[in-house]
């Protein structure tokens, strides 16, 4: 498949309109339908339904776009690493949790770019699981994430950054909600929202053994992969959740954050990079990270 046309058909799914599409990408109006209809001859199916009123993906559109997402970005990335190559540049590629981060991530990639305006830096949002995956397959070349015992028995090498503590998401209406501290044993009636287990594994089953000493097993309504969607659903008032204490920086006004004393799990953040076949920039990088002073808080210069 073409990228040219592939940016085409994301573009339409996007904006969900063929005119503004065109516009988007400064051409004309029929170059963006011949591109979606030479598109659907080559997959020998549709990928809109186009009628007056609307244009909507069909389920083979739909199938399609974060593949051509990835496709894209595969290729831009492919790219900018050649180019990286040809023209000596250095590349650092970073994977990062975005919440556990969000209160200093952004200050330290800027410091350190300040002070090596040679590096290009390329920053990538990524659940734990995900830069696991990538770390492995050489896609980044820094992690920071949750710790990775699999990581830490192989060739790469961890520093902790930080060190979380747990406390109880609780709906900003529930009865609960004005409580210094929550025990286990009075969330027995609650509907309990948590991250998927092949995310935070240490985490799944500190709260399922801590409720069982309480003698109940709590009423998982569903697992998320991000605390975005977590979150969303605890705000939106269908259950409570226990989540790390760097989530209270995130600007959510729906919710409190309580802690609970019989928790004793601490969730680390780590940083790891292949301390094997690293670039200099990359170990630098990793030097400047840990020579910082990093709190939840606040970010230490």
């Amino acid at each position: 498949m073409d990228i040219k046309v592939l940016k085409t058909f994301i573009t339409v799914a996007a904006l969900k309109n063929f005119s503004a599409a065109a516009k988007q990408l400064y051409t004309a109006q029929p170059n963006i339908s011949r591109h979606i209809s030479d598109l659907e001859k080559e997959l020998d199916t549709k990928l809109f339904v186009r009628n007056t009123r609307e244009v909507k993906l069909t389920e083979a559109g739909d199938l399609l776009l974060p593949e051509a997402i990835e496709i894209v970005a595969n290729n831009t990335r492919v790219i900018n690493l050649i180019k990286a190559v040809k023209g000596k540049q250095k590349l650092l590629r970073i994977g990062y949790l975005a919440s556990a981060c969000s209160t200093f991530f952004p200050q330290l990639v800027s410091q350190f770019s300040k002070r090596s305006p040679d590096v290009k830096i390329s920053i990538i949002e990524m659940t734990s699981k995900e830069q696991l995956e990538a770390l492995l397959e050489n896609k980044i070349d820094i992690s920071f994430s949750r710790p990775q015992p699999s990581l830490e028995k192989q060739r790469f090498a961890c520093s902790e950054i930080y060190v979380d503590s747990l406390v109880a998401a609780i709906p900003n209406e529930h009865h609960l909600a004005d409580k210094k501290s929550v025990l286990f044993s009075e969330l027995k009636e609650e509907n309990f929202i948590l991250f998927k287990p092949e995310e935070a594994m240490d985490l799944h089953y500190h709260i399922v053994s801590n409720c069982e000493k309480n003698q109940f097993s709590p009423n998982i309504t569903s697992h998320h992969g991000n605390i975005r969607s977590l979150m969303t659903v605890v705000s939106a008032g269908l259950g409570i959740s226990i989540v790390p204490s760097c989530v209270e920086y995130l600007g959510i006004t729906e919710c409190q954050f309580i802690p609970m004393h019989e928790i004793t799990l601490k969730l680390q953040l780590n940083i790891y990079h292949n301390a094997v076949t690293c670039s200099q920039h990359v170990s630098d990088f990793v030097d400047f990270c840990t020579s910082k002073n990093i709190s939840l808080g606040h970010y230490i210069s």
